[in-house]
């Protein structure tokens, strides 16, 4: 992996940009990784149809932090139906790792948290 990449990625461990809480979000869920240990909490404020703020909290492993954040970036401004069709593939294009197959489920929690928010939300709404 080119050097400049891995320390952008550590700068982004060390410092998540959207770690945090939303002020009254909109939906929020709990996600757990068993294999890891990963504990998530991700909140979305949703308005007029588009993600306008998101953060996750918890205790989670470098894998899961980064792309936590990485994929929270990506999501300001989405539509909900954009951020429905964010499948795992581009979440790992996203991150740019090379994971092991135990190391995609740390990766993939986040995405896994978003798709149950939007459930949750679409269900709580209809």
């Amino acid at each position: 992996m080119d050097e400049l990449y891995r320390e952008e990625l550590m700068e982004v461990y060390k410092h998540p940009a959207h770690r945090g809480k939303v002020i009254d979000p909109t939906v929020e869920v709990y996600e757990k990784n068993p294999m890891c240990g990963d504990d998530l909490i991700l909140q979305l404020k949703i308005e007029d149809g588009k993600i306008t703020d998101a953060k996750f909290s918890g205790i989670a492993c470098s894998v899961s932090v980064i792309s936590s954040d990485l994929l929270l970036e990506h999501l300001r401004g989405k539509t909900l139906d954009e951020a429905k069709s964010i499948s795992k593939e581009d979440l790992l294009a996203i991150v740019g790792l090379n994971l092991t197959t135990s190391r995609v489920a740390c990766a993939t929690l986040s995405l896994t948290a978003l798709h149950k928010a939007l459930k949750n939300y679409e269900h709580k709404n209809a």
